[in-house]
């Protein structure tokens, strides 16, 4: 049984998540996590939980999708600041930092990414853009791999 507190905290944390990443990032493919409904801390929107003070995010939305498949390959997580959605420690004791750039932000993305400075210490960045034009544009001395989403079509793989 998968304590609904934790879950609740997590969705504090990150803001939102669908429910096929819960099932993931909790082991759990069976569970329809109504139980945390309950009370006023966590709405739901579709197949998507929301914590009640947090919106939709579909940057962290797409962070979150990245981070499920790296399910079994971390240590610990956690969310990151602005531009960084989500770190993690890898079991390689590796930090990658996943980064998602919409229509809006990916110019100011890149121009972050490339001067490293601006960025806490990363060992891999994993970046996601909607589309493959900004690739051209990226001079990261930080191994990176390159997506586009919706779709996890992996551009790159340095």
């Amino acid at each position: 049984m998968i304590d609904k507190l934790k879950v609740i905290n997590f969705l504090q944390d990150f803001e939102c998540a669908k429910l096929n990443q819960l099932q993931i990032l909790y082991g759990d493919s069976k569970n329809n996590f109504k139980d945390i409904l309950n009370g006023n801390l966590v709405s739901k929107k579709g197949d998507i939980f929301v914590y009640n003070t947090g919106k939709i995010n579909n940057n962290m939305l797409v962070a979150l999708d990245i981070l499920c498949k790296y399910k079994g390959r971390y240590i610990k997580f956690y969310r990151g600041y602005e531009p960084i959605s989500i770190s993690f420690l890898s079991k390689e004791n590796l930090i990658y930092h996943i980064i998602v750039a919409d229509e809006e932000t990916q110019k100011g993305v890149v121009k972050l990414i490339n001067y490293p400075t601006s960025l806490p210490k990363a060992d891999r960045l994993i970046l996601a853009f909607p589309s493959r034009e900004e690739i051209e544009n990226i001079d990261c001395e930080i191994p990176f791999l390159y997506t586009t989403y919706p779709d996890f079509k992996i551009i790159n793989n340095e």
